[in-house]
């Protein structure tokens, strides 16, 4: 019986990091595409991680950047909900490593956990949270 392939997707909260810290993180996990799922994606404290900025700074690295906020923010009411988190699925399936950004640094905090995870795992999606302290935290 052959066995079924697994797909995962990683989560991350840009926190108030340095942009120098949350590209290493991004570079040691091999990302290729940041799904952005702020609502408002500004940040007053951290420029740098405004959408148009962050958008640039991650094309210089060829890390595609989608901005999904109005499908999975975690504010306002979501249209296309079903067809974003189809939409990782298929990029995850397409082997490509993609992490769900959003402000909030610990994931358990923070609806990728409460609302984006569930959604994926029901779909038979791996999670991993990734954090900055060197670690990964699978969900379970």
């Amino acid at each position: 019986m052959a066995t079924k392939k697994v797909f995962t997707v990683a989560t991350l909260g840009h926190s108030n990091k340095t942009i120098e810290t949350f590209l290493a993180v991004l570079e040691k996990h091999e990302i290729e595409v940041l799904v952005d799922v702020r609502s408002l994606p500004v940040s007053r404290f951290c420029p740098y991680f405004n959408k148009t900025a962050l958008h640039a700074t991650l094309a210089e690295r060829d890390i595609q950047y989608l901005y999904r906020g109005k499908n999975l923010g975690g504010r306002a009411v979501n249209v296309g909900w079903d067809e974003a988190i189809e939409e990782l699925i298929c990029l995850a399936e397409d082997g490509k490593r993609v992490v769900v950004m959003c402000s909030e640094s610990s994931y358990l905090k923070c609806h990728r956990y409460t609302t984006i995870t569930p959604s994926l795992e029901e779909r038979g999606i791996r999670i991993v949270h990734i954090q900055y302290e060197n670690e990964t935290a699978k969900h379970s």
